[in-house]
This record gives C-alpha cells, structure tokens and sequence, in this order.
C-alpha cells in the first residue's frame, strides 16, 4: 500500500501541498494535481482567515504552519487538495445488498477486519509516520499529544475491546449483544428480537484527533453502511484510515463505509444528505453552531447528539489537612486532557475551603501549569492571546491572576474568581478557574447537562455527591486525576451509543 499510496502521489507533502484522497463505497478517490503557484492564486484575493475554497474539480484547505520550537505561527500555510463530494454517491438504497451483505455477516467476521485494519497499521509504518509528521505541522496540540496519538487508535481497534463493547451495549434479556448482532434471538416464547445494523452518517468533530476513528468504529462494530464526514483539522489521520479501509476491498465491510470531507454547512450537499429515509441514523458531534445547524434540519431521521460540554472539579477541605500538592497535580492532570479541549477537560475548579485558601491551592495549581509549559509547551494563536488580555483588563479584572509567561506572552494560568464566570468565555488552553465555595453542597447548583465529567476529592465526598450530581445531568463522576478513564462498553454522553445506532427489531 505505501508504494501504490507513492505511485498516486497521496498523502505526500510536496512543497507544501498534500493530496488526500476520500474513500467513498470503499473506493479511495484520488483529487487532481494542482501546482502550489494556483493554489496561491486561488487565495490570493481571500482573507488570510479563510481556510477552504471549494473549486471547479477539487476543494481546498489551507492550514497556518506552526513553527514547533516556538508554537507561533511561521506565516506559511499548508494545502491539502481533496476531491469534491457528490452527496448521491454517498447514499445507500439498495437494501437488498446491505441485507446479504455486511447485515449477515457473523460477529466474528467484523472483528477479523478490525485485526486487519490495525495490521494496516502495524505493517505500513511510513506511511504511518509520515502523516502524522504532516498533520504536527499545523496542529496546535503538544507533540507528545501528537505521538500518543497512533497509541489510541490501536487502543480503539482491539478485539478484545471491540468485542466487550458489543457484548456491553447490545445486551438485552441476559442476551449477548454479539448473539443479538448476528441475528434473531429468542427472549420469550415464540418472541424474537434481533440488533439490526443502519445506514449511518456521522458528522465529526475535530476537537480531538480519536473521533473520527471512534465513528468509524461504532459503524463498523454495528455492522453498518456509514459516512463518515471527516473533522477540519483532522482529515489528514481521517484519511490514513480511509487508506487502511481501501486496503481491505474483498471484505464486504469495506463497499458500504465512506470518509469524506466537505465545509460544513454546504447545502449543496447536507439538503441530500439530511433528507428523509437518506439515512436511518444521523450522528453528531461538535460545537453549539454545529450540533444545533444539523438538529434544526434534520426532522425525520433518528439523530444521536453529542453536544459540546466540559468537565469540573470539586476539592473537598480535605484537600488541605491531606496532601494539597498531590491534590493538586490530580485536579491539573484532569485539566490538561487534551489541553482542555476535550469534552471531559476540566475547565472550572470548585474549592471549599477560605479564600486564602483558595489563593495557596491556585498558587500551586500555577506552579505545575508552569512545568507543562516547559515539557509540552502548546500553542496559543493571536486571537486567543487577545481574548486573555481582554479578560485580564476587563471583565475579571477584579479577580486574582496566576500567569505563567514566556517573553512577556501568556502560556498558562490559573484565576480565582470571586463571581460566577461565563463558561462561553473560557478560551479552553491551560486556563483554570477557580471559585472558592464554602461547602461542596453548593458547587451543585453550577452542575447542569453541559457538564459532562466531574473529578471529586476525596473519594468518601465523592461517594456522598454521585447521585446528586449525576441528578444534575453530568454523566460522568469519577475520582480527581481520573477523568480521562474509559473502559470497553462503558455510556458516553449518558448513552449506550451502539444500542442508539441499530434498530431494535421484534420478530
């Protein structure tokens, strides 16, 4: 594959310009070649903020390079040429196919293929490489994020994994959910009930590099024809799986998945897509404009939502009688998931203890933030910089700043705060903020759907405030410094998400 990948001159940065192919019904779809000179002139006229043109034959991304021994921008951009999207190429009618194709296919069957993609991997280590080193030029996460990143994948793509997810979330009546995939089961005389697999479109986020792969995971796992919409800023490790998937063409998974790309928004392409019976499931994940544009259009077809939300954490007094430092370093590792961008990133700590209090436990906080910047230093655009120094000034200017700084620039903070804060504000790198509450009772009133994860310290407090909290709508409460924790088969979002994803037949 890393010769014909070379052959086509795919996924190969030439002087700055990469040519990512789709897969679509499992066919990798190369775009056309386009000199990096046009592509210049095609921008020429643009603001400098806009990343994606959509041309006559191919569309466009256009992506700042970020210099990675300083985290700033170098003033170069990256362009990725990809095919253009016909949205009836994407769209599955003929059922028959899908019944005696990947619908009957054994359990077992789909977790060979899932070995096999993760053997993709294993064998086409170049290949392998050399995207990820492209997608570091502009990604604006740490680059032991970066590097960790082919860790999860193999981590999603395990059979053992795979398998308990099916059993876990499947399972109904004391039935296995892998018997229930496979086909009808009786749970009651003369009753049978079957997991029937979908025609899935997921639309992505690109807040983390894992959610395309995790999409096209639960399509596969269910058995199921999928489109996979690939995240802006993701689409370069999206389509190294396209190009695994590709590598896979006698297996009868592979002609019913698709990973594409297409601006979000485009009616051109989401009136077809979003249409009745286009799809039996629609997905979605990303930010309030996103989940909300897609959720307004779609009025017919099941949609399953993953809505922007945040973490939090609760430090009981006890914090302060114990080991503050190690209480501490537990409640920064949960804010640091993904450099809090992830939805389970803890962005508001909830002290109960005075404000002095309060002062000593952010002092520390800045401290260890200050030992992330110099071992994983992260990028922070313009933009950002300004949004901060506008709070500093402004808005919470009467709170009390920890800054950490480099050259006069922020890099990290923490900020007490003596009034409520605007989550809508929070810039969401290395920036916690820190309220001082006279007992942890009180943090619960802040606690609402949009919170998905809670970190408690201790464990004894934890255990007392779960079911209040979980009351409240987090989905997630879980020991401080333990927030990032997943296991196989375990709800996401207050979801079995592959039991949303088939249809639950009687027959």
């Amino acid at each position: 594959m890393e010769r014909r990948i070379k052959d086509l001159n795919l996924l190969h940065n030439d002087n700055g310009v990469i040519r990512v192919p789709f897969l679509i019904k499992g066919k990798l779809i190369a775009p056309p070649e386009i000199s990096r000179d046009d592509l210049e002139t095609c921008f020429a006229g643009a603001d400098t903020e806009v990343r994606h043109l959509k041309l006559q034959k191919a569309q466009i991304i256009r992506e700042p390079i970020i210099d990675r021994s300083d985290m700033k921008y170098t003033g170069e951009f990256l362009y990725q040429i990809m095919p253009l999207v016909n949205s009836q190429d994407l769209i599955e009618t003929n059922i028959n196919k899908l019944v005696n194709g990947p619908y009957n296919l054994p359990v077992d069957s789909i977790l060979d293929y899932l070995e096999s993609v993760k053997a993709f991997f294993e064998h086409n280590p170049v290949l392998v490489r050399q995207v990820m080193e492209m997608s570091r030029m502009t990604s604006e996460f740490p680059d032991s994020f970066i590097d960790s990143w082919l860790t999860s994948i193999y981590q999603f793509i395990d059979r053992k994994m795979a398998r308990e997810m099916i059993d876990s979330e499947l399972t109904f009546w004391g039935k296995r959910g892998s018997a229930l995939l496979n086909g009808w089961v009786e749970v009651a005389p003369s009753f049978s009930v079957r997991a029937m697999p979908t025609r899935q479109l997921h639309i992505t986020a690109g807040n983390t590099p894992e959610v395309p792969v995790v999409s096209a995971l639960r399509a596969i796992l269910t058995k199921s024809a999928a489109v996979i919409k690939m995240p802006f800023g993701a689409t370069l490790t999206g389509s190294l799986i396209a190009v695994a998937i590709s590598s896979l063409p006698q297996h009868p998974v592979t002609p019913n998945l698709s990973l594409v790309y297409w601006q979000g928004g485009d009616e051109s392409i989401e009136n077809i897509l979003f249409a009745p019976n286009a799809f039996d499931r629609i997905v979605v994940w990303g930010s309030p404009d996103t989940v909300n544009s897609v959720h307004t259009r779609v009025e017919y077809t099941r949609t399953v939502l993953f809505n922007p939300r945040y973490g939090v954490s609760l430090l009981g007094r006890e914090a302060f009688s114990d080991d503050l430092e190690k209480a501490a370093e537990l409640a920064a590792a949960d804010s640091m998931i993904y450099n809090q961008k992830a939805c389970n990133s803890s962005l508001v700590h909830y002290v109960e203890g005075t404000e002095e209090q309060a002062n000593l436990y952010a002092g520390l906080l800045g401290q260890i933030l200050r030992k992330w910047d110099e071992v994983r230093p992260q990028f922070i655009s313009p933009s950002i910089r300004g949004q901060i120094k506008r709070m500093r000034i402004g808005k919470y200017s009467n709170s009390r700043w920890y800054v950490n700084e480099k050259e006069g620039e922020f890099t990290s903070g923490v900020v007490v705060m003596p009034d409520e804060f605007d989550i809508f504000d929070h810039p969401m790198c290395r920036l916690i903020i820190v309220r001082c509450i006279e007992d942890l009772s009180i943090a619960l009133k802040y606690i609402h759907p949009g919170i998905s994860t809670v970190g408690v310290y201790p464990e004894e407090r934890r255990l007392n405030l779960r079911d209040m909290i979980s009351a409240k709508g987090a989905s997630n409460v879980l020991p401080l410094g333990h927030c990032e924790r997943i296991f196989a088969g375990m709800p996401h979002d207050g979801m079995l998400v592959l039991s949303q994803l088939v249809d639950w037949k009687n027959g």
